[in-house]
């Protein structure tokens, strides 16, 4: 089989490699699609601390595939298209225990920590099966469409921690897919504005239609006073002014991490004791969120297929990473 293998920044090879077999309680499946996410293109870059060694490992986590060997002792069915939920736990720490794996004190991810879905074929791991990562998709769903559940589950915990409703005024920094994804997510909600500041005016557009009630370039054009105010952008000034910009009793999610050289932004704590503010950050999701948003997308209440700017073979895989990189497409799927 054909693999997209990290040789080092910058180098993603297709190599061959002998197709994966299924030992007790493993599944194999056949990778019909793998969207490439902002995590993939860092990882391509060199500036992914679980790719630091060119050692050939399979990027991608963003996946679903069809079950061509289930092992014994499993229930998976040959044959079955399955979204695979990515994150995996020890299943005995304090994050585990829970039901947080994504928080695990050893946390497991296809295509960080293990070989993901850039390859034709890819084995899953005992673990993860047993702890019901794989998630039915419906038969003759578009699979592109589908892998993109990951980044929305990620989002959902996100919005989830920021306990929009009914009539809210909702703040969303960014309207790349993140954050359409919560504006998508707040109108489900019930929000009654949802007002996003992003400096790209094709994405404001996009982000009127997806839901929002304005578009603003700048977060001086904001008015103040939100119940909710959700980071969905790395951008440090954002986290300063989501605080400013959210009224008394209001809840604010820093959803976007920063870069590792640029994570310490000074913050009026005042804000935060005086105006009684919940301030949150999340991080990946579980499979909690990885199954609600996979409904939410085969039912048709959030169109992931309208963010789908190319679809590209392994071979071609070079033109995938150059098009997402370049910020004319939203997602970019890669079908092996």
């Amino acid at each position: 089989m054909r693999v997209l293998a990290y040789r080092g920044p910058k180098s993603l090879v297709v190599e061959e490699r002998p197709t994966p077999e299924a030992a007790a309680g493993e599944v194999v499946v056949r990778v019909d699609a793998c969207s490439i996410c902002g995590t993939d293109q860092r990882i391509f870059a060199g500036a992914h601390r679980a790719f630091a060694e060119p050692t050939g490992k399979v990027p991608g986590h963003e996946i679903v595939g069809t079950v061509v060997e289930a092992g014994t002792g499993t229930q998976a069915r040959e044959g079955v298209r399955v979204f695979v939920a990515p994150n995996y736990g020890c299943g005995h720490c304090r994050g585990c225990l829970r039901g947080d794996v994504n928080l695990c004190e050893t946390p497991r991810a296809i295509g960080i920590t293990e070989d993901g879905g850039f390859a034709e074929f890819l084995r899953l791991p005992r673990e993860l099966v047993e702890q019901g990562n794989l998630l039915p998709v419906a038969d003759g769903f578009d699979a592109g469409a589908a892998a993109i559940a990951e980044p929305l589950a990620c989002a959902l915990r996100g919005s989830r921690a920021c306990r929009i409703g009914s009539g809210d005024t909702v703040i969303v920094f960014g309207a790349g897919p993140i954050g359409l994804f919560h504006i998508a997510l707040a109108r489900i909600a019930g929000a009654a504005e949802i007002l996003v500041c992003e400096p790209n005016k094709d994405r404001r557009d996009r982000a009127l239609t997806w839901g929002a009630s304005a578009a603003y370039a700048t977060d001086a054009e904001l008015p103040g006073g939100a119940d909710v105010a959700i980071v969905a952008a790395a951008v440090p000034a954002a986290q300063q002014r989501a605080l400013e910009l959210t009224g008394t009793g209001g809840r604010v999610n820093f959803f976007a991490g920063l870069p590792r050289d640029r994570s310490r932004v000074e913050l009026d704590t005042n804000l935060i004791h005086y105006k009684e503010l919940m301030v949150t950050g999340t991080t990946a999701s579980t499979n909690v969120e990885c199954r609600d948003a996979l409904n939410l997308i085969l039912s048709g209440a959030v169109d992931t297929a309208s963010m789908i700017g190319g679809r590209y073979a392994l071979a071609s895989s070079g033109e995938a990473f150059d098009l997402a990189a370049s910020g004319n497409a939203l997602k970019v799927v890669i079908e092996p």
